[in-house]
């Protein structure tokens, strides 16, 4: 599945200003590594019904009429669980479109951690205003949401973004198997495909403007 900067730049196009709890909402189902690295942990606060299974367009969208009244009440909570969906919306896709490259080399597993850690400094080098987006991040309001509590989001916040800052962290191998010019038009695709579903569920009310009180 895609890491942080991935889903940042997607909330970067979904909303051209997107909040900080909008950021901190697609980085949050992830959050579940600061308890547990059981599959069927991480499967619960990705709304999987059953393990291997992501939730469908349908099931994203109980989930977001599940929460309203509360998205209604506060605006910095309709942010982080509009995030929250995308997070898992881009998973999936990418799980389907992106993934299966890596599933058919021999060293799959291991090459996909290098390539995957390598594009997160380069987009946080190459996408104008990425440095911006952890900036604001730091500044979201998070939640208890999908199994999650509030401060394990918030301690995961700050586990990959000091993992960000340090550029120590980037592979010096360059990426052999998924592109930059691959990478960018499936978070381009990805957004698009998004920002159709918010608006059929009308949850762009507002979304593009709200910011942290």
């Amino acid at each position: 599945m895609p890491w942080p900067m991935v889903h940042f730049a997607i909330a970067s196009e979904v909303s051209s200003n997107p909040s900080p709890e909008f950021l901190l909402g697609s980085l949050a189902p992830d959050s579940i590594h600061v308890r547990s690295n059981v599959r069927s942990e991480k499967a619960k606060t990705h709304l999987m019904i059953e393990e291997g299974r992501f939730a469908t367009d349908e099931e994203l969208r109980a989930f977001w009429e599940s929460h309203r009244q509360q998205a209604e009440l506060d605006p910095a909570f309709r942010q982080y669980l509009s995030g929250y969906i995308a997070h898992i919306y881009t998973d999936r896709v990418w799980t389907f479109d992106i993934y299966p490259a890596y599933e058919a080399h021999p060293e799959g597993r291991k090459r996909y951690t290098q390539e995957v850690t390598k594009l997160e400094f380069m987009i946080l080098r190459n996408r104008s205003g990425a440095h911006e987006l952890l900036n604001k991040l730091d500044a979201g309001k998070a939640y208890d949401l999908g199994g999650l509590l509030e401060q394990e989001v918030v301690q995961y916040r700050k586990v990959k973004v000091d993992f960000l800052n340090n550029p120590a962290h980037e592979p010096a191998e360059d990426s052999s198997i998924l592109s930059m010019e691959v990478l960018e038009d499936f978070i381009h695709t990805t957004a698009i495909r998004l920002k159709q579903l918010y608006t059929e569920w009308n949850v762009f009310e507002d979304l593009q403007t709200k910011t942290s009180s």
